[in-house]
Formats: C-alpha cells, sequence, structure tokens
C-alpha cells in the first residue's frame, strides 16, 4: 500500500511539474475601455487587453493571470521580475524605459483634447494656457509635462476618462484628454455628449508592450511571439472591432 501511494505521489509531483508557468500580466483598471473592460468584483473581463494577451498565452500554451494593478506600480512589478509584461505602454512615457525589454510596435493612436462642443478649437499649446486639463492618475503625457510643471496649464487627474468626461461636461474641467480608441467607443456606448475632439498636434505615438528582464529566455520568447501576433494582422483585426471599421481601412 505504500509503495503504491508513493507512487501516486511521484506521479502527481511530475504531472505538476509539466503544468506551463503562469503568464503574469498587468492590466490595470485605469485602462479605459475597450484596451480593458472589468466586471464588478474588479476582474479583468473583455477588451482589447484580454484578447491580445489571451491569443499570446493561447499559442503559448501557457495560462494568463491578470494582475490589476495602479499604473504607478507597473515597472517596479516588473523590474522586480513579479510580472511578465504590461502592455499600451511606450518608452517615453515609462521612466526606466532602459532597464525593460519592449516589443515592437503593436499600432499607433492618435492623442486627442476633448472639449465641450461650444468651445474653440486647440490647434495649438497655446491654446491651453490658464486652462485645467482632465487626466488620468499616473500617467505620463510628455507634449504637456512642461507646461503643466511651470503652472500655465493645470493638469487634473481622475481615475478613469468616464469620470473627466463629466467633469468637462459640468464645467469643472476644460479640456480632457485621452486617446481616440477610448474617446470612439465611448461615443458608441455613451450616445452625443455634445463634445468635440481635437487631434493633439504631435505625431501620433507607437504603442508597445513592456516585458521584464527578470527571465530574459522568456522575455525573447514573448517578444517573438508578439511580433507573430502584429505580422499575422490578429492585433489589427482586433483593433478595428473595436473602432467599427473593417480591417483594411
Amino acid at each position: 500500500m505504500r509503495v503504491v501511494t508513493l507512487m501516486l505521489m511521484l506521479c502527481s509531483a511530475a504531472v505538476l511539474a509539466q503544468e506551463p508557468k503562469p503568464l503574469r500580466a498587468i492590466v490595470s483598471d485605469s485602462n479605459t475601455a475597450p484596451y480593458a473592460i472589468f466586471a464588478a468584483d474588479a476582474s479583468l473581463q473583455a477588451g482589447l487587453s484580454k484578447d491580445i494577451i489571451d491569443e499570446l498565452g493561447r499559442q503559448l500554451g501557457r495560462p494568463v493571470h491578470y494582475l490589476n494593478l495602479p499604473r504607478t506600480r507597473v515597472e517596479p512589478w516588473l523590474l522586480e521580475g513579479k510580472a511578465e509584461l504590461g502592455c499600451f505602454l511606450n518608452p517615453d512615457w515609462v521612466t526606466a524605459a532602459e532597464q525593460l525589454l519592449w516589443t515592437d510596435a503593436l499600432f499607433t493612436t492618435q492623442q486627442l483634447l476633448i472639449r465641450r462642443h461650444d468651445s474653440a478649437p486647440l490647434t495649438g499649446i497655446q491654446y491651453l494656457a490658464g486652462k485645467r486639463v482632465g487626466t488620468t492618475w499616473g500617467f505620463t503625457y510628455p507634449e504637456l509635462e512642461q507646461v503643466f510643471r511651470s503652472g500655465d496649464v493645470i493638469r487634473d487627474d481622475a481615475h478613469s476618462l468616464e469620470s473627466n468626461l463629466q467633469r468637462l461636461l459640468q464645467g469643472r474641467l476644460d479640456v480632457v484628454m485621452t486617446v481616440d480608441l477610448s474617446y470612439h467607443f465611448y461615443q458608441k456606448t455613451a450616445g452625443d455628449l455634445q463634445l468635440a475632439a481635437d487631434p493633439l498636434w504631435s505625431e501620433p505615438p507607437a504603442v508597445y508592450c513592456a516585458l521584464s528582464r527578470y527571465d530574459m529566455d522568456a522575455a525573447a520568447e514573448l517578444k517573438q511571439q508578439f511580433r507573430q501576433l502584429v505580422q499575422s494582422g490578429f492585433i489589427a483585426r482586433q483593433l478595428a472591432f473595436y473602432m467599427g471599421r473593417s480591417a483594411r481601412d
């Protein structure tokens, strides 16, 4: 009986040893829909991030464990090896960019300045002087950092795009900073809010995933797999789905 028990224990240990290691991916609820869509219990339910990372895990044969962390904790967790990846970032937005490995560009995103429809268009940084701009807590805005620091433009953080847009409609903000995918998705779901969007005057930035260097072999494998997701058109198709258009548009 003891021999049988020992064999069962050894077999169980062998099975456990063969189970693939979970892929730990940071997706914060500060990511606006449709980048990330969360359930009432704060678990990741859907969205572009889940589509991409679930497919990544499927192709690698690894289960995915999603980590909902504040934006300010993303880099420390990647640097300490507590997570393997964090997506929808850009090296210009990350202070520890050189200490992380980066995927190829996944896509570009147009940054927008959202205003009330009866206000004047914002076509240059000079038109933001003295205005209160709704931004997202923990996010970096390189194009505006200098005027934020000088106080010429007032940065006013909130946790979500929805909160910022409501404050804009209430007259508590003059402008809201966001990106095209988030704004168009919100407009589709919320209806006409009597708002207007002006593109930021800078070149649309590319969006990447940041990879932890804690395990360089695993990071290199992830980078290669992300490259295949881009080359196969998978990411472009998912992005087009949320934009409500054909991937060929």
